[in-house]
């Protein structure tokens, strides 16, 4: 139970107890008639009809009726409507409508809109699904006289009806395929997304600056960018609000697999956007501090990826407070994210150099092998450091030693590397000093072959707290995490939920909004977790029974929350 008292002391304030732009378009059954609906996840009048919606879907379904939703609204995505429907129990098949193109096509002016269809696709109906938004006012069933009329195969449409509700509100729509070009819409795309990693000194494998380079690499931008895999943003969009989302709308990731498959042209070279500029050094400017790693470390040239940790003593003589860090990685071909974690106790001296390979620092995974007394956040490709709200600040002690954990990425040849660290001082000592809670749950066992593991836990908040950022952890076999709050009064407020976890991308997260939790509230935390022989990550074959702890075979259930006291004014 050592681990238990050690993460108390850490964490005082916290107690353990397909066709283009169409997403989910199935194929189905040849349908006896077909209802065509324009809704959108922000209308408050189609809120208002889902519950009827469902029951007619059940409904008429079972009759042989099949049922889209086109989603034409700005700002519509696919984890949004995902989230709506599921949180109203609607099955539907659905698809983002870019332009409201297919909306408009068919007429619609408002939402919600019906559109009924006959088997052979003939219209019977276009308007209001029935004759008020309030259930209890409503007395003409409207859409249910249609889909009737319909499979009783009646002749001719039925009246039109003037739905009650929002205005269409539609985005850009989607270049079409013979007007898609790199000037005019994949150039700014790559400039906002793509280019502070990709581009000549970074730490991305290629470039993407300029067009030949982009198109090059269109049908791997046009693979990666689908599957998600690119940009690296693990958290999903609606589920809590984030500084600085690296995301790709469906609009822009639509776009450049449109571009990929015509063949990625040009277009007019002179409506080209300027490529943008960078800092050349630190984000934030000159820094108070740096510090860095004593000597170059050889990273090798093959093998799996190395997470190598360097010692760095400190030698101020008092309290500094720091409201932000930076990261200037030596050599970015191999430098893949760096944790700065704090040993105010000297533990990680006894542990430098043990690895017995005439280099500085240690080698392990995950953690750092001892129980951190803090951390000062991390780094990786694509995310800007950010200075903590005012007046607070992560206070570093006197002596404190700063622990460097780097994850390398061999390129297949011999690299060094001296990476170093920017420390930003506040200019007096705040009133609302920061600190990392770590919330974990170390008393689990995953069993060897269970493809759907759920490990949870509850913690009580036991003082007022203004949670700021959240950085999720776990190893090989973690599959999703998923962290919401629950105040005293019922209400519960969304966090993150990570549903495809990384190992390999481990961000921290910083709150749009901060979220205050007063005395009371609870912190939930669930995660899922792999150990089945399917999972390409598992370090075990056979799978074996799993634990707590720091080795690649083992696992972890961590939460890292930064917090300050009270309410931030």
């Amino acid at each position: 139970m050592d681990i238990l008292r050690t993460l108390l002391k850490v964490a005082p304030l916290l107690a353990l107890p397909v066709a283009l732009g169409l997403t989910a378009r199935v194929a189905e059954p040849e349908a006896k008639a077909r209802v065509v609906l324009v809704w959108s996840t922000d209308c408050p009048v189609a809120s208002r009809y889902t519950e009827r919606l469902g029951q007619i879907v059940a409904d008429y379904r079972a009759k042989g009726v099949s049922f889209e939703a086109l989603f034409p609204n700005d700002l519509e995505s696919t984890d949004g409507v995902r989230r709506y429907l599921d949180e109203r129990g609607l099955d539907l098949t659905w698809s983002l409508d870019h332009g409201a193109a297919e909306a408009k096509a068919l007429g619609a002016e408002r939402i919600p809109t019906v559109f009924v269809f006959d088997a052979d696709g003939r219209r019977v109906y276009q308007g209001a699904l029935d004759d008020h938004k309030d259930p209890t006012l409503a007395r003409k069933p409207y859409l249910r006289e249609a889909l009737d009329h319909a499979l009783a195969g009646k002749n001719g449409p039925l009246p039109p009806t003037t739905p009650e509700g929002c205005v269409l509100m539609p985005g850009a729509p989607l270049p079409k395929p013979s007007q898609v070009s790199y000037a005019e819409h994949i150039a700014p795309i790559l400039a906002k997304q793509c280019l502070s990693c990709h581009r000549p000194g970074e730490v991305a494998p290629f470039s993407l600056v300029g067009y030949e380079n982009a198109r090059k690499w269109a049908p791997m931008i046009a693979l990666a960018t689908e599957r998600g895999k690119m940009p690296p943003w693990k958290a999903t969009h609606g589920y809590g609000e984030f500084v600085g989302e690296m995301r790709l709308t469906d609009w822009e990731r639509d776009t450049l697999k449109a571009w990929s498959e015509v063949g990625a042209p040009r277009g007019d070279a002179a409506k080209e956007p300027p490529t943008p500029t960078f800092p050349s050094e630190w984000t934030l400017g000159e820094p108070s501090h740096i510090v860095g790693m004593p000597k170059p470390f050889k990273v090798p040239a093959g093998g799996g990826d190395v997470y190598r940790n360097f010692v760095i003593k400190t030698d101020f003589k008092e309290t500094k407070w720091i409201t932000a860090m930076d990261v200037r990685p030596g050599n970015k071909k191999v430098v893949h994210h760096v944790i700065a974690f704090l040993d105010e106790r000297g533990h990680s001296h006894a542990m430098n150099g043990r690895d017995n390979d005439g280099q500085d620092g240690y080698t392990t995974f995950g953690g750092v092998g001892f129980n951190p007394s803090g951390a000062l956040g991390g780094w990786a490709p694509g995310l800007r450091p950010q200075h903590t709200p005012a007046d607070s600040a992560f206070e570093l002690k006197p002596g404190t030693t700063l622990v460097l954990q780097v994850h390398y990425h061999p390129s297949g040849k011999e690299e060094t590397d001296q990476t170093k660290v920017g420390l930003y001082f506040a200019d007096k000592t705040p009133t609302k000093p920061m600190t990392l809670a770590w919330i974990a749950n170390p008393l689990f066992r995953i069993p060897a072959g269970a493809s759907a593991h759920p490990v949870s836990m509850q913690y009580p908040v036991r003082a007022d707290v203004t949670l700021h950022s959240v950085m999720p952890h776990m190893h090989l076999l973690g599959r999703q995490m998923k962290v919401w709050a629950s105040l005293p009064d019922g209400a519960t407020r969304p966090i993150i939920w990570i549903k495809d976890w990384d190992f390999n991308w481990q961000l921290n997260y910083v709150l749009k909004e901060p979220l205050f939790l007063p005395r009371g509230s609870r912190i939930h935390v669930e995660a899922v977790y792999d150990n089945s022989k399917d999972n390409p990550n598992n370090p075990n074959d056979p799978p074996e029974d799993v634990r707590w702890g720091e080795a690649t075979t083992d696992e972890m259930f961590l939460l890292v929350a930064a917090v300050t006291p009270g309410r931030m004014e």
